[in-house]
């Protein structure tokens, strides 16, 4: 996929002391709206996407509660999205047996279909986009970027911040 990216030169002189913050925040849209466009011709988006994605990663039945707290929002914001993937035949809700407010999610055979797909685009996406960057440097980004996002000294939540989506856990920066 070959795209022409105008070049604008940004001057983060102004913000100094921010160098990894403002390469992340750049990198992340950048990827994000490349992949969005490498789905769009199969129907597919990534709002849509990172919860199956997600869902992929977790245990089968896996609630709404456990899916919000690995993507790190509120359970009532995938609400909204839960019905548009449960409408398109992608994912299914189930009463859980000890919770009755709870409801388990599982992908449907559908669902696992198109995160098949989505595996394949994005794979290929991440091989053009780390193709610049020699072996030795990406396997040291994955293992800086790991170790980012594992850190247990990441400051907390500004009072600001609505809070945890995971029950009795601390509010983390997660992506």
């Amino acid at each position: 996929m070959t795209e022409t990216r105008i070049s604008i030169t940004l001057d983060e002189t102004r913000f100094p002391d921010m160098e990894l913050t403002l390469r992340i925040m750049r990198l992340a849209t950048l990827w994000r709206t490349r992949l969005d466009r490498a789905l769009r011709p199969h129907g597919m988006t990534m709002a849509l996407m990172r919860p199956l994605a997600y869902l992929t990663m977790l245990p089968n039945g896996s609630t709404q509660s456990d899916l919000a707290c690995a993507m790190n929002v509120d359970s009532s914001a995938l609400v909204r999205v839960l019905d548009m993937l449960e409408k398109q035949g992608l994912v299914s809700r189930h009463p859980d047996r000890q919770d009755r407010r709870a409801k388990r999610l599982v992908l449907t055979q559908a669902g696992q279909a198109q995160c098949a797909l989505f595996h394949q685009i994005a794979t290929r996406l991440e091989h053009e986009n780390r193709a610049a960057l020699p072996p030795e440097n990406i396997t040291a980004l994955i293992t800086g970027l790991t170790t980012l996002l594992a850190s247990p000294d990441i400051p907390p939540e500004t009072p600001a911040d609505t809070g945890s989506a995971c029950p009795d856990q601390e509010p983390t920066h997660a992506p």
